[in-house]
């Protein structure tokens, strides 16, 4: 049986992980898992493209040590359990359909499950197309559950005055403001992380949803708004920390968030 070791991003949470996993599943030993950082200073990864296994993961044949990168890698370590899994993946057609799928989150990971970098940490290369389809994604699922809750909360008497579609503007306008107004260099990655921060809020404020339908009470709704809210104040602390922004950032964020909403509630009460 072939032998492999992994050089994975140990910059991100989901790779650390993925690499732990392959350890449990006995797919590798200890030793053949390389973090990215100093894969570089290891005999073995003598072969390894360093501009490439920033952006995929890169596999070593321990045999031979030629490498393989991204789901080619992945199709080799699954060889390792199963023979007829691998070559499945090998068909042109499947390749396709899920070469994409490993694209996406590779160009996206250090924003999907960001750790904190260093300097010797490299930088993946920036997919506009693949950090734009995050965008839309997140945007589509935060719109979708936030006019459910909208129509939730028209139900009641102290917020009649609201429906779907203009909660999805009251929550909305003001992380749009923030994105427009933000224009650094590092715009994209900002962009991808109020993205990640309104998805994960909202896929909470999804779970007070079937709450709601299961012991109806409006506490669901309101009470997964306010715990959302100091939510994102500490993810979106901790991601401007580790761009090196300034904290005001983090600050100009929350008032445009806040205000935007207060006019826009005023409106529509009035």
């Amino acid at each position: 049986m072939k032998r492999y070791s992994i050089v994975f991003d140990n910059k991100c949470a989901v790779c650390s992980l993925g690499a732990r996993s392959f350890k449990r599943l006995g797919l590798m030993s200890d030793d053949q898992g390389i973090e990215l950082d100093s894969f570089q200073d290891n005999a073995i990864a003598c072969n390894v493209d360093p501009n490439r296994a920033c952006d995929e993961m890169a596999v070593i044949d321990l045999d031979t040590l030629e490498v393989t990168y991204g789901y080619d890698g992945w199709v080799d370590i699954i060889s390792l359990k199963s023979n007829f899994l691998a070559r499945l993946m090998k068909l042109d057609l499947v390749k396709t359909l899920l070469n994409p799928v490993y694209i996406f989150f590779a160009s996206n990971r250090r924003i999907l499950a960001p750790l904190e970098v260093n300097a010797s940490t490299c930088e993946p290369k920036l997919k506009k197309g693949y950090r734009l389809a995050l965008l839309m994604l997140l945007a589509l699922f935060a719109g979708f559950i936030t006019y459910k809750k909208g129509e939730v909360l028209s139900t009641s008497e102290l917020f009649g005055f609201l429906n779907g579609w203009k909660l999805i503007s009251v929550t909305g306008a003001g992380w749009l403001f923030t994105g427009l107004l933000y224009q650094k260099a590092n715009k994209w990655d900002y962009w991808g992380h109020l993205a990640v921060i309104a998805g994960t809020v909202i896929l909470l404020q999804s779970f007070a949803l079937v709450g709601y339908k299961l012991f109806p009470n409006l506490a669901w709704v309101i009470g997964s708004m306010i715990f959302s809210d100091l939510l994102m104040i500490w993810m979106h602390f901790k991601r401007v920390k580790m761009l090196g922004v300034s904290q005001k950032q983090t600050l100009i964020w929350w008032l445009i968030l806040h205000f935007s909403a207060g006019v826009l509630l005023t409106i529509y009460y009035l």
